[in-house]
């Protein structure tokens, strides 16, 4: 899975969802990327926040983070790419109501278990290759907020692998003489 495929994967689970909805006139789809280098770690937040400024409209949004990839190699000809992401499906809190705050974090959870319980579907019963593989014990969830004008939510951390055969692969034709 490259990056267009993860975020048009989102992005589309953001159109349908009834409570995103998602489209070019109704923004509720965001990306952030986050860069784990121990020493650049970096986060650019820059979509996120001229949206939540600018175009983000009313209601329940998502907000998807780049992957980082790890690789597997049992000593065989068996190799794996092992994705980590994140999504956060946020809402906003008027500042100082507690009640609504808890709805808030209580749709939102829910909003994501839907997601997350989509994403699992797909893998499990899309067996083109390279085949994706996730459990529900790659899954877990935090709340997070206030993120900007005081937008409460749930992240959802995940992982999940795929062949890396093809990937991994020594590509003679790839080179100079």
């Amino acid at each position: 899975m490259r990056l267009k495929e993860y975020t048009a994967l989102f992005r589309e689970l953001a159109r349908r969802h009834v409570a995103i909805q998602h489209s070019p006139t109704e923004c509720r789809f965001l990306r952030v990327t986050l860069s784990t280098d121990p020493i650049a770690r970096r986060l650019d937040l820059e979509e996120l926040y001229n949206s939540l400024r600018t175009k983000l409209k009313a209601g329940y949004f998502l907000v998807l983070q780049t992957y980082e990839t790890d690789y597997e190699d049992n000593v065989s000809d068996n190799l794996k790419k092992e994705f980590h992401g994140a999504i956060m499906v946020m809402g906003k809190v008027k500042t100082g109501d507690f009640d609504q705050l808890e709805e808030v974090l209580d749709r939102t959870e829910e909003i994501g278990e839907e997601l997350m319980g989509t994403v699992l579907h797909t893998f499990r019963t899309d067996f083109t290759p390279p085949v994706k593989f996730m459990t529900a014990k790659d899954i877990t969830a935090e709340k997070i907020g206030p993120v900007g004008d005081n937008h409460y939510g749930t992240r959802f951390n995940f992982s999940f692998q795929e062949t890396a055969n093809a990937a991994l692969k020594h590509k003679p034709d790839k080179y100079l003489n």
